[in-house]
């Protein structure tokens, strides 16, 4: 694949000085070497960019500086001055596993794939990164190796230029790209598929607040992205307003028995489903991880829709 291809890692970096150094030690580590290494640095008022250049024998490396412009510009900024044919995009804050690189590249002997996913694997520390990562599990239980999916994750993709050229690339507007840029593709007629064997090791939230807070801009931005595809608004969206709706509806009719025992049991069947998914994909099944895991899944989907709404009323 390497010698047919010209392949470019970028990563963006904004005051990643406690992790950068990480994820280019795993760089290093790859088995697939051939490729060009750009590094957009956001802005960054740290250490950031002097661990990256101490890098500068390693790799054939392109350093790019701006202004603080956000993580989706710096994106299409890497994009814009890279050479090659297929673009893997990754965290800063992520380490690779040695053949990461090989396996998101491919699928990519299929000329119609334009864009293949990874997998993000959680580390941390604490009971709430301990559960996000159960349902992470669960979420990529759900999807097959090879096989197209819906969309793939930003931070640990790959796509091929011409097809990003074709749709106009990734958008720079408030919303989330990651699902815009997979659906335009999938429009197109380019597929998205999924590389399980392609792990990264993301440091995710450590606690509730910092969870909460990224669901909740994600609804935001998800509002905008489903205003701009039209039709794409399902069940799997309509799913996240639990438990939001059932609240809403109870302080409008709080005394109606069957409306209590409806939400009673939703939550009753959302436990059960839950532990069943957990002991079927996850390595670890004890209960509490199960509980652990129910209360973060109610609480960004509260963050979630409350995000979703408030983004809608501004209309």
């Amino acid at each position: 694949m390497g010698n047919e291809k010209k392949v470019s890692v970028i990563i963006n970096a904004y005051n990643e000085e406690r992790d950068i150094g990480d994820c280019l030690d795993s760089l290093v580590g790859q088995g697939f070497d051939d490729f060009e290494l750009i590094v957009v640095d956001d802005g960054s008022t740290d250490k950031t960019i002097d661990i990256v250049k101490s890098y500068s024998d390693k790799f054939d490396l392109k350093i790019h500086r701006t202004e603080h412009i956000g993580l989706q510009k710096a994106r299409k900024k890497g994009i814009e001055i890279s050479s090659g044919d297929i673009l893997i995009i990754v965290d800063a804050d992520e380490i690779l596993e040695p053949d990461f690189l090989e396996n998101m590249l491919r699928p990519f002997s299929d000329d119609e794939v334009g864009a293949v996913g990874g997998i993000l694997k959680s580390f941390g520390k604490g009971w709430v990164t301990d559960a996000y990562g159960a349902l992470s599990e669960i979420f990529y239980s759900m999807r097959t190796n090879g096989d197209e999916v819906d969309w793939i994750q930003g931070g640990c993709s790959a796509f091929r230029k011409k097809g990003l050229m074709e749709t106009g690339g990734l958008t720079t507007q408030d919303t989330s790209e990651d699902k815009d840029i997979s659906w335009k593709l999938k429009d197109a007629g380019w597929k998205v598929v999924l590389s399980r064997d392609a792990i990264a090791h993301h440091k995710d939230p450590q606690n509730m607040g910092s969870v909460m807070n990224r669901e909740y801009h994600i609804g935001e931005r998800e509002f905008s992205l489903l205003k701009g595809h039209k039709g794409r608004f399902s069940w799997k969206e309509l799913s996240r307003f639990y438990p939001l709706a059932g609240l809403i509806l109870l302080a409008f009719v709080p005394f109606y028995l069957p409306l209590i025992f409806l939400l009673i049991a939703g939550v009753f069947l959302t436990w059960i489903g839950l532990v069943y998914l957990i002991r079927k994909n996850v390595e670890e099944t004890t209960i509490g991880i199960s509980v652990k895991s129910w209360v973060v899944l109610t609480m960004i989907n509260f963050a979630w829709s409350i995000g979703f709404i408030k983004s809608g009323l501004r209309l």
